[in-house]
């Protein structure tokens, strides 16, 4: 994860890594916009949601402790990202109340046709709904929470992804073992981890092999990962 700011996006370009990840919002008028919440109060100097403001005004709020920096449209950031072999892994956000935003899908995958990055895209979200709007041209990744695996067990998240044509899962990285590595390839989909954040837990990930995993440590990761002779 690169962070939500310009600079960290442009840190995040000069990395050995192989792809960034990062959230998008619809705004007033539709436009993509890089942002992690809903709402604008936490992360920046506006306030109400992101969906309540066109893009003119969206760009010229300031991200809190940045020294001014301000959000990102969607095509900005793949602008950041276009010269460098880093592909994007994109997350699909909902709006308040966790209702999916009506066209983001869309939106995003027409993007990413009219900018030429369709192959070096994968999106995700927690929404299955989501995902299905994305539609097989681009490769999707399902985020599952602890409290849906834990109410239906792994068993019953491979067989919703399977139904919906989804063909790789995101667990969260305290719910991932060997046996539940193990169990959701045998189904044939792909295994993947999120909130890697600490050496243990990346060096863990290491060694359970799973497919992708996403951090907002990358240098503790590719630290790690020089340290294993790169595997």
């Amino acid at each position: 994860m690169a962070g939500e700011q310009p600079a960290a996006f442009e840190n995040t370009a000069r990395l050995p890594v192989e792809q960034v990840e990062f959230d998008l919002h619809l705004s007033a008028d539709r436009r993509l916009v890089v942002i992690h919440d809903a709402t604008l109060d936490r992360m920046t100097d506006g306030t109400g949601p992101v969906a309540g403001l066109d893009w003119a005004s969206l760009s010229r709020l300031t991200i809190r402790g940045t020294g001014g920096q301000r959000l990102l449209s969607f095509e900005e950031a793949i602008e950041i990202f276009r010269p460098t072999g880093i592909g994007l892994r994109i997350e699909l956000k909902p709006g308040l109340g966790r209702t999916p935003y009506r066209g983001l899908a869309a939106a995003v995958r027409d993007t990413l046709r009219h900018m030429g990055m369709v192959d070096r895209s994968t999106v995700t979200s927690f929404q299955l709904e989501s995902l299905g709007e994305v539609g097989d041209t681009l490769p999707r990744v399902w985020l599952v929470t602890p409290d849906l695996q834990s109410d239906i067990g792994i068993a019953g998240v491979c067989a919703l992804a399977k139904s919906a044509a989804v063909p790789a899962l995101g667990l969260r990285s305290n719910r991932v073992d060997a046996p539940i590595i193990a169990e959701v390839r045998k189904t044939g989909l792909g295994a993947g981890a999120w909130a890697v954040n600490d050496s243990g837990t990346i060096a863990r990930m290491f060694d359970l092999s799973v497919d992708v995993f996403t951090t907002d440590r990358p240098d503790l990761a590719l630290a790690l990962r020089d340290r294993r002779g790169g595997k």
